[in-house]
């Protein structure tokens, strides 16, 4: 379950340097952006465990078992007010390549993306990342290395609204302390 922190912490700290502009995609597949959490589980996308999200205000649910590419990966699920604003997928970093190509296939150029130089230095240093963000930035690829050099990566399918109720529930939440 360590690596399901990893999943919320990426998809958190990753997202938030991408500026998000108006909503493109409406969730991922069958799971649409504002869907309770109810709703969620009963989809039976993956067995679906509540943990702690660290964040005030996001519900976090994570599993093991979504199935990715034929191949049963981690994934992750965001709630804040009750509602379905995040997906999270961990695939294998050995289909990096053909989520980039199927990314553009499906929604076009890159809206935003790291530079080549910072994609370049995931392959040769330790704790580096890149990005590419597709259909104004709503879908994010992430690409990753750790202090030994072992590569992962994250796809995540977000709505605008995530980042504005964030901040919203994280101002509510310190502002008799100011």
């Amino acid at each position: 379950m360590k690596f399901r922190r990893f999943i919320f912490l990426s998809a958190f700290l990753g997202a938030m340097f991408i500026p998000q502009i108006a909503t493109a995609v409406d969730g991922y597949k069958n799971l649409k952006f504002g869907m309770s959490i109810k709703q969620i589980i009963a989809s039976n996308v993956c067995t679906l465990e509540k943990s702690e999200s660290g964040q005030v205000g996001v519900e976090f649910y994570g599993c093991d078992d979504f199935m990715f590419g034929n191949e049963a990966v981690e994934a992750a699920v965001f709630f804040i007010d009750g509602k379905f604003l995040r997906f999270a997928i961990v695939p294998s970093v050995d289909v990096a390549l053909s989520l980039v190509n199927g990314l553009a296939k499906k929604y076009g150029n890159p809206s935003s993306s790291s530079t080549q130089k910072e994609f370049e230095a995931i392959d040769t240093l330790p704790n580096r990342e890149a990005f590419l963000a597709y259909d104004k930035n709503t879908i994010y690829l992430k690409l990753m290395s750790d202090e030994n050099y072992i590569q992962s990566a994250i796809l995540l399918y977000t709505s605008p609204d995530y980042d504005v109720l964030l901040l919203k529930n994280q101002q509510k939440s310190i502002s008799n302390d100011l």
